[in-house]
Protein backbone atom coordinates (compact mmCIF):
# COMPACT_ATOMS: atom_id res chain seq x y z
CA UNK A 1 0.00 0.00 0.00
CA UNK A 2 1.05 3.39 -0.85
CA UNK A 3 0.41 6.55 1.67
CA UNK A 4 2.12 9.19 3.62
CA UNK A 5 5.21 8.17 4.98
CA UNK A 6 6.91 10.44 7.81
CA UNK A 7 10.68 10.44 8.21
CA UNK A 8 13.14 12.53 9.63
CA UNK A 9 15.80 13.34 7.26
CA UNK A 10 14.04 12.80 4.21
CA UNK A 11 15.59 12.22 0.51
CA UNK A 12 13.30 11.43 -2.21
CA UNK A 13 14.88 9.88 -5.24
CA UNK A 14 13.32 10.18 -8.80
CA UNK A 15 9.43 8.59 -8.23
CA UNK A 16 6.39 10.17 -6.46
CA UNK A 17 8.01 13.08 -5.77
CA UNK A 18 11.33 14.91 -6.53
CA UNK A 19 13.51 17.01 -4.47
CA UNK A 20 14.83 16.97 -1.20
CA UNK A 21 12.70 17.37 1.90
CA UNK A 22 14.39 17.78 5.14
CA UNK A 23 11.45 16.41 7.89
CA UNK A 24 8.21 16.18 6.03
CA UNK A 25 7.03 13.03 4.20
CA UNK A 26 7.18 11.20 1.02
CA UNK A 27 4.25 8.73 -0.64
CA UNK A 28 6.06 4.92 -0.36
CA UNK A 29 4.61 1.50 0.19
CA UNK A 30 4.27 2.14 3.76
CA UNK A 31 3.09 -1.36 5.41
CA UNK A 32 5.72 -0.95 8.07
CA UNK A 33 4.74 2.30 9.42
CA UNK A 34 1.28 1.17 9.16
CA UNK A 35 2.52 -1.94 11.55
CA UNK A 36 4.72 0.07 13.46
CA UNK A 37 2.03 2.88 14.36
CA UNK A 38 -0.69 -0.06 15.10
CA UNK A 39 2.02 -1.82 17.76
CA UNK A 40 3.02 1.53 19.34
CA UNK A 41 -0.67 3.16 20.05
CA UNK A 42 -2.77 2.46 22.60
CA UNK A 43 -6.81 1.34 22.12
CA UNK A 44 -8.69 4.89 22.20
CA UNK A 45 -5.76 6.30 20.20
CA UNK A 46 -7.58 6.34 16.97
CA UNK A 47 -10.64 8.28 17.45
CA UNK A 48 -12.76 6.87 14.87
CA UNK A 49 -11.53 3.32 15.72
CA UNK A 50 -11.50 3.12 19.53
CA UNK A 51 -10.31 -0.71 19.50
CA UNK A 52 -7.11 -0.40 17.41
CA UNK A 53 -4.11 -0.60 18.56
CA UNK A 54 -2.37 -2.74 20.64
CA UNK A 55 -0.21 -1.03 23.05
CA UNK A 56 3.21 -2.93 22.77
CA UNK A 57 4.72 -1.22 26.04
CA UNK A 58 3.06 -2.71 28.17
CA UNK A 59 3.62 -6.15 27.42
CA UNK A 60 7.04 -5.63 26.93
CA UNK A 61 7.56 -4.26 30.51
CA UNK A 62 5.16 -7.09 31.86
CA UNK A 63 7.30 -9.24 34.21
CA UNK A 64 4.55 -11.79 33.50
CA UNK A 65 5.67 -14.86 31.00
CA UNK A 66 2.35 -15.35 29.25
CA UNK A 67 2.35 -11.96 28.14
CA UNK A 68 4.25 -13.25 24.95
CA UNK A 69 1.56 -15.17 24.33
CA UNK A 70 -0.89 -12.62 24.84
CA UNK A 71 1.10 -9.84 22.73
CA UNK A 72 1.44 -12.29 20.03
CA UNK A 73 -2.38 -12.58 19.82
CA UNK A 74 -3.17 -9.23 20.72
CA UNK A 75 -1.28 -8.45 17.04
CA UNK A 76 -2.94 -11.37 15.19
CA UNK A 77 -6.19 -9.94 16.63
CA UNK A 78 -5.07 -5.82 15.77
CA UNK A 79 -3.28 -6.97 12.18
CA UNK A 80 -6.40 -8.31 10.76
CA UNK A 81 -8.96 -6.02 12.09
CA UNK A 82 -6.50 -3.56 10.23
CA UNK A 83 -7.12 -6.00 7.28
CA UNK A 84 -3.26 -6.90 7.30
CA UNK A 85 -3.07 -10.61 6.44
CA UNK A 86 -0.79 -12.56 8.62
CA UNK A 87 1.22 -15.29 7.74
CA UNK A 88 3.70 -15.71 10.26
CA UNK A 89 4.37 -13.60 13.17
CA UNK A 90 7.11 -14.53 16.04
CA UNK A 91 7.61 -12.12 19.21
CA UNK A 92 9.99 -14.99 20.70
CA UNK A 93 12.53 -12.07 20.88
CA UNK A 94 10.98 -8.46 21.56
CA UNK A 95 13.74 -6.81 20.74
CA UNK A 96 13.16 -8.46 16.82
CA UNK A 97 9.43 -9.14 16.49
CA UNK A 98 8.79 -10.51 13.14
CA UNK A 99 5.74 -10.48 11.03
CA UNK A 100 5.34 -11.70 7.20
CA UNK A 101 1.91 -11.15 5.90
CA UNK A 102 0.57 -8.26 3.68
CA UNK A 103 -2.20 -5.93 3.25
Amino acid sequence: MKDFIIEEDLLIIKGDFEGDLKGDFAIKDSDQQHIEHLLLSQKGSYKEFPILGVGIKKYINSPDATSRLRLENEIDKQLSYDNFYVKTLDVNDLQNIKIDGNY
